[in-house]
């Protein structure tokens, strides 16, 4: 039994929900309204619904006329493409990051995730050599391949393994706290700045709470149950 309100599990004990308050409602002492409407219904009248591979096609042409526009404009004005590969990078990168999914009717994001990571990837290297920069090797793409593996892995483990959620979550924050400090010390060595730990400790020590946390979760059972019956956890 649920609460009609917040939607909490309540015990069959509960006259009231523990969260909210709201009074518990029993389907016998619910009233069902057996009046007929007003009038019939028009028997041709049918439910349109939107094309869904026909309103992408639509965002995407939508989306291709400034993606062009910015290459034709900059080419027009300097000759040679000088800002607008950052400007139509952006678009498409926004595209496949937000609009490419849409297309499937079920998006697998064990698939997506990683096309994510590497498009982002190539557009950091090529803001990166569009610059003369020096931090895409150093910094950019160990710190894009890492995050990458680390939420693939965490997307593959809550889709594919039953159960044990509390615990792959709480893996997965214990290693993002690790991962705190290579990333300054990746700062540093590419940005040329000493050697020294600064701020690192602080969000390493968020996440390695959290991660001790959630594994307290999965480890004992009446916590478990709690966080389950509470916050849907």
């Amino acid at each position: 039994m649920y609460c009609v309100k917040c939607g909490v599990e309540l015990a069959d004990s509960e006259k009231a929900c523990p969260l909210c308050g709201t009074e518990v409602l029993l389907p016998h002492n619910l009233k069902r309204d057996l009046a007929e409407p007003p009038y019939p219904p028009y028997p041709g009248a049918v439910t349109e619904g939107f094309s869904r591979v026909g309103v992408m096609t639509l965002i995407t042409f939508l989306c291709l006329i400034p993606f062009l526009l910015c290459l034709i404009v900059d080419w027009k004005i300097n000759g040679e493409i000088v800002w607008s590969g950052f400007a139509s990078g952006g678009i498409l990168l926004g595209y496949l990051l937000v609009l490419l999914p849409s297309w499937f009717r079920r998006p697998n994001p064990v698939i997506f995730v990683p096309v994510d990571f590497a498009a982002v990837g190539l557009f950091l290297a090529y803001v990166n050599f569009a610059v003369d920069g020096n931090w895409f090797l150093t910094f950019a793409f160990p710190v894009v391949a890492a995050l990458g593996l680390w939420l693939t892995a965490v997307t593959a483990l809550l889709r594919y393994v039953r159960g044990g959620k509390p615990y792959i979550l709480g893996g997965a924050s214990l290693c993002l706290g690790a991962l705190m400090f290579p990333l300054e010390m990746l700062i540093h060595y590419t940005f040329q700045r000493p050697a020294i730990l600064h701020w690192s400790y602080y969000p390493g020590a968020v996440f390695f709470l959290l991660g001790v946390f959630l594994l307290l979760v999965g480890i004992i059972r009446p916590l478990r149950e709690h966080m389950r019956r509470k916050l849907f956890f």
